[in-house]
């Protein structure tokens, strides 16, 4: 009977780490696929990136923030919701401008925690990018957040 009790823990163990195993796994490519995309200048590419990668609520956080300043130099901000076709179009410029600043870099090291990943680009020039992404943590583990650290 300890035996038994002593197989199945295993086996748990090991299922839940093969379990994990295919988060990072999936989490890595996505990464990875996220930097070949980077490198691209093609805009179709990157649209279709975003819808095949990222979640639905990602894209749907996008808005459009206004900042005013009153006379007093009070400074006040709103947002816009803005339609499907938008979200992605605004994505994509996202897409662009790392392209701008990343195209053409190379991978310095990549490390998943959980459903978190963090990615090191290094462009050539002195540039040196940090991108923090977070995946849903359900299969097919999507890209539910993403940021951005750049600097020398």
């Amino acid at each position: 009977m300890k035996s038994l009790h002593l197989l199945l823990l295993l086996l748990a163990t090991s299922l839940i780490s093969l379990a994990q195993e295919s988060m990072s796994t999936m989490m890595e490519k996505r990464a990875h696929e996220m930097h070949r995309v980077i490198n691209l200048s093609d805009k179709p590419a990157w649209i279709k990136f975003i819808k095949e990668n990222y979640t639905q609520a990602l894209i749907d956080k996008q808005q459009i923030m206004k900042v005013q300043s009153d006379e007093n130099g009070t400074v006040s901000s709103s947002s816009q919701e803005i339609n499907e076709v938008d979200k992605l179009e605004a994505k994509a410029k996202m897409l662009a401008r790392l392209h701008e600043d990343f195209g053409g870099s190379k991978i310095i090291s990549i490390k998943s925690k959980d459903e978190n990943l963090e990615m090191v680009l290094n462009n050539g020039d002195g540039l040196i990018g940090t991108f923090k992404l977070r995946f849903d943590k359900n299969n097919p583990y999507l890209i539910d957040g993403i940021g951005i650290e750049a600097g020398n």
